[in-house]
C-alpha cells in the first residue's frame, strides 16, 4: 500500500505532463515589452521572475508606438504607413512538430479602437506565424526581414463593414528571396478563405481573439485552423478556415509578427490584453506505459 501511494502521484505527473504546456501567457505584469531580451527572447513556460505571467519581448518596428500601458500592450498605427510588431515565442531553433499529433496552438486577444469605417478594400491587418532563422532574429527594435522565412500568413480586410470579397485569408510563405515578411503579397500563396463583402466587420471597443492551431497528421501534413472571433464578426461573431497542408514547407515555428498597415485602412489603437502559446505532443508511449502501470498497480491492490 505504502508503495502504491508512492508511485501514484509520480505516474498520473508523468503521464499528464505529456498533455501539453503553456510556452507563453503574457499579459505584461511586468510592465515591460522588452523582457525577457535577446537571446533569450520568451520565458518558454518557466515563470524565471514569479510574477504570474510566461513573457516573451517584442519588438517594434515602422511609424507609430508599441507600449505597456494599463496592463496592456499598447501600439498605434500611422495614419498613411505601418507598423510592425514582432515576438520570438520559442528559443533559438524554434518549436518542432516532431510527431503525428504533435500540435501548437496561438491566441491573441486583443480591442481595436479608431477603426476604419469607410468600407476599405484592402488586406491591410496581417499577422504570420512562421520559423525565422537564428541569425535574423531582432535584437532591438525595428522590422523583421529574412530571405528564408517558412509559415503562415493571415492577410485580412479590417473595416466596420468588411469591404472585400476575401477579408480573411489564409497564406503560406511562397517566395523565399524576398527579406520582407508581411508588406508584400506576392511572397505568399493563398490557401483559403472566409467571409464576404457586406458582412459585419470590427468595432471600436470590442475585444477580439485570434487563434490559430496546427497540428501534425499521420500522414506528414499540417492541419490548420486559423480563427477571428468577437462582437458580429463575419455576421456571426466568427470569421474561420480550416485548412489541411499537403506540402508544408516547414513543422517548425518560433515567430508571431503582426504588420498592420495605415491607421485608415486598420484601425489607430491595438491594445493586447493577452497573448498566449501552448505546444499539446502527441500521446506519447511513457505516458501510455504510466498509464499501464496504473492498471497494475489497482490490480494488485484489488487482490489485497
Amino acid at each position: 500500500m505504502k508503495r502504491f501511494r508512492v508511485l501514484l502521484p509520480v505516474v498520473v505527473g508523468s503521464a499528464l505532463s505529456c498533455y501539453g504546456a503553456t510556452l507563453v501567457n503574457d499579459t505584461w505584469q511586468d510592465g515591460s515589452r522588452t523582457d525577457p531580451a535577446s537571446p533569450v527572447y520568451s520565458e518558454y513556460g518557466v515563470d524565471a521572475d514569479a510574477d504570474g505571467d510566461l513573457e516573451s519581448a517584442w519588438y517594434h518596428g515602422g511609424g507609430g508606438t508599441l507600449e505597456v500601458a494599463g496592463g496592456n500592450l499598447v501600439g498605434t498605427v500611422p495614419e498613411t504607413s505601418s507598423s510592425s510588431w514582432t515576438t520570438y515565442f520559442a528559443p533559438p531553433g524554434g518549436l518542432t512538430l516532431s510527431n503525428p499529433g504533435d500540435s501548437l496552438r496561438l491566441t491573441w486577444v486583443f480591442t481595436p479602437t479608431g477603426v476604419d469605417d469607410t468600407g476599405n478594400t484592402s488586406q491591410s491587418f496581417r499577422l504570420a506565424i512562421v520559423d525565422t532563422p537564428d541569425d535574423a532574429r531582432l535584437t532591438a527594435d525595428g522590422s523583421p526581414g529574412s530571405t528564408t522565412y517558412t509559415g503562415y500568413a493571415m492577410f485580412m480586410n479590417m473595416a466596420t463593414t468588411l469591404g472585400r470579397s476575401t477579408p480573411f485569408s489564409l497564406m503560406e510563405r511562397g517566395q523565399l528571396g524576398s527579406v520582407d515578411l508581411l508588406s508584400s503579397s506576392g511572397n505568399w500563396t493563398s490557401l483559403i478563405d472566409d467571409g464576404n463583402t457586406g458582412d459585419t466587420g470590427y468595432a471600436d471597443g470590442v475585444q477580439y481573439t485570434y487563434f490559430f492551431e496546427a497540428t501534425r497528421t499521420e500522414e506528414g501534413h499540417l492541419q490548420l485552423v486559423s480563427r477571428m472571433s468577437g462582437g458580429d464578426l463575419g455576421n456571426d461573431g466568427t470569421l474561420e478556415v480550416v485548412f489541411v497542408d499537403e506540402t508544408p514547407n516547414t513543422f517548425t515555428f518560433d515567430t508571431f509578427a503582426l504588420r498592420p498597415s495605415r491607421a485608415d485602412q486598420t484601425a489607430d489603437v491595438f491594445s493586447t490584453h493577452l497573448f498566449k502559446v501552448e505546444f499539446i505532443p502527441e500521446p506519447s508511449s511513457f505516458a501510455l506505459a504510466g498509464l499501464g502501470l496504473l492498471g497494475v498497480l489497482f490490480a494488485r491492490r484489488l487482490r489485497r
